[in-house]
């Protein structure tokens, strides 16, 4: 009976057992798990103290219990114990006076008004409503400043007045009857000027001749005027023309060069530009002359027949624009005073300017070959070309002298030395055609070139057209033999010199500075100098022409100046040249390139 019950109170006390036991879901049973919560911080982070305050708060030594147990204490109370750093101040308003000043006070003080009679006599100005009162300062400001004298001297009288304080220019002084006094003019300095009647430039300054004319006088007839005023007619009135004996400026040997004068280029003249024309010897700026740009001619008197005549485009900031020259060796020394027909051609500014091409131009409007780079001086930043292959430097003193190098993908470089104001025609040479020469040239003579291919490229001209019978050798290495091309462009062992294209070259030459000159039978043809480098294709064309200059040569002391007795040898002559006085004159070819000479 007892195990019957057992059985019947089994399945409650199972269900109490389940909720007695921790549960469990599809087999999972959950057990909670504790872990203490752990926060590190340093004892004297701001964090640490005040945990640390916070948690034990039965400390008495707190500092929170220590300020809680102070009695708060009012600032500024007298129960305060702390001493105060601060107060309250209250400051006074600040007002700002100024004292009127009577409209006419400078007037007083100028003619000695006493201060309290100007307050009397100007006390009504005080009455005035400050609008007004500031009104008349103002139109007594403006007053003053309109009275003043605003007058400036000219620029001729500051250029007076600086020559006199320097001594080199005394003035003269006219008296009442129209006589001068003092020493006048000196002569150490003069003033480039231009002839009133005639219109010839002058640097010379002539006797002073000043001659006033009594308007109640009639004109003097033609027949006592002087010749310049003959010319004029009666109406002539000398005091209105700046008078110049021709008699006298003819006897100092000056001459008057004129001609006329041309702008090309795309260069123009506006007001900010001007024209500058002098003479130049030896670097040295000297005569000053004129230009009529109505009439389009210059005018020029000089002293001396040595040098150039020197044309320049200038702007208002004094930047060269454009220039133009001749040399007067060029004129015949039998010619009279006035010197007329040279004319002056004016161009752009003198630069590196020229074409680049290449030796197989398939393309006739793309004369460069893609991606070609110039680097037309040392350390300056390399030039990208377009296609139609031209390429400048501006701003280059005229005649100086570069080694341009040209380089292209697949294309050999090409060094070559160009001088500024000259254009000139440079070649790049495909890579396979170089090695295709050196291999024929090797075939033909067999033997082999070992190393970095070095190449002279040129051909001989005469007022550029070439030239045959040319032959060619490198004087600074005469182991180095020419090769000629012939009328097909193949290289031609047989030829011994030029044929109509005037083509030559040479192989493995030494890299460096060479030197070439060009004979026709045993004259010399021409000369031409170039720089050789690994890898690279030197130009070396030698120009020649019928057309020669007289040009003068100076040899002097470094150091004390005192001319010297030299001989002197040049390229391109034969023949040494004896300077005995330190001066001479040699004729050499109209062609500008860089030569060299050796004076001992």
């Amino acid at each position: 009976m007892q195990g019957l019950r057992l059985k019947r109170f089994a399945p409650l006390l199972l269900l109490v057992g389940c909720f007695a036991w921790s549960s469990s879901v599809g087999g999972l049973r959950f057990v909670p798990i504790y872990e203490a919560l752990v926060v590190k911080a340093p004892k004297n982070s701001p964090p640490h103290i005040a945990f640390e305050e916070v948690l034990i708060k039965s400390d008495e030594n707190s500092e929170w219990l220590k300020l809680d147990k102070k009695t708060a204490v009012q600032l500024g109370s007298a129960q305060a114990l702390t001493p105060l750093y601060s107060k309250k101040i209250v400051l006074s308003e600040m007002v700002v006076r100024k004292t009127i000043e009577p409209v006419t006070s400078s007037y007083a003080q100028a003619s000695g008004v006493s201060e309290e009679q100007q307050k009397e006599d100007y006390a009504w100005v005080n009455a005035l409503p400050s609008t007004q009162v500031a009104r008349l300062q103002e139109a007594q400001r403006r007053t003053e400043v309109l009275t003043q004298d605003w007058s400036v001297p000219t620029w001729s009288d500051m250029a007076r007045e600086t020559l006199a304080k320097s001594g080199a220019l005394a003035e003269t002084t006219l008296n009442s009857s129209g006589s001068g006094s003092g020493v006048g003019h000196s002569a150490s300095v003069y003033v480039a000027g231009t002839d009133a009647v005639t219109g010839a430039p002058r640097t010379r300054v002539a006797p002073a001749r000043v001659e006033i004319i009594d308007p109640a006088t009639p004109d003097r007839s033609p027949s006592n005027a002087s010749p310049i005023a003959q010319e004029e007619g009666a109406g002539y009135k000398p005091a209105s023309r700046s008078l110049i004996d021709d008699g006298e400026v003819a006897s100092t040997g000056n001459k008057l060069i004129k001609g006329t004068i041309e702008i090309t280029g795309g260069l123009a003249v506006t007001n900010e530009h001007h024209i500058e024309i002098r003479r130049s010897d030896e670097g040295v700026l000297k005569e000053l002359g004129r230009v009529d740009l109505q009439t389009g001619n210059y005018f020029i008197d000089i002293e001396e027949m040595t040098g150039s005549i020197l044309a320049r485009l200038v702007d208002k900031e004094g930047k060269i624009l454009g220039e133009g020259q001749f040399r007067l060796s060029r004129i015949p020394s039998q010619v009279g005073r006035t010197i007329d027909g040279f004319p002056l051609r004016v161009e752009p500014q003198p630069s590196f300017s020229g074409v680049l091409t290449s030796a197989y131009n398939a393309r006739p409007m793309e004369t460069a070959p893609p991606k070609t780079i110039v680097t037309l001086v040392k350390g300056a930043s390399e030039l990208a070309v377009k296609k139609d292959g031209i390429v400048s430097m501006d701003q280059v003193t005229k005649g100086s002298t570069s080694v341009m190098r040209t380089a292209a993908p697949n294309h050999f470089q090409t060094a070559s030395l160009v001088v500024a104001g000259e254009e000139f025609k440079t070649q790049l040479y495909p890579e396979s055609m170089i090695k295709a020469f050196e291999d024929i040239v090797a075939q033909q003579r067999q033997m082999s070139f070992d190393g970095a291919p070095t190449v002279i490229w040129g051909r001989a001209t005469l007022d550029e057209k070439p030239q045959a019978g040319i032959t060619v050798e490198v004087e600074s290495d005469s182991s180095l033999e020419a090769v000629y091309f012939n009328a097909f462009m193949i290289p031609d062992p047989n030829l011994k010199a030029t044929s109509e294209n005037g083509l030559y070259a040479f192989v493995a030459a030494q890299p460096g500075f060479h030197s070439l000159l060009a004979k026709k039978g045993e004259t010399i043809f021409g000369y031409q100098n170039v720089v050789v480098e690994d890898n690279s294709v030197a130009q070396g064309d030698i120009a020649a022409s019928k057309r020669s200059d007289a040009l003068p040569v100076r040899v002097y002391d470094a150091f004390t100046g005192e001319s010297q007795a030299v001989t002197m040898t040049l390229q391109s002559l034969s023949d040494e040249v004896s300077v005995e006085k330190g001066k001479a004159t040699v004729t050499l070819p109209h062609v500008n390139r860089m030569g060299l000479m050796s004076v001992v």
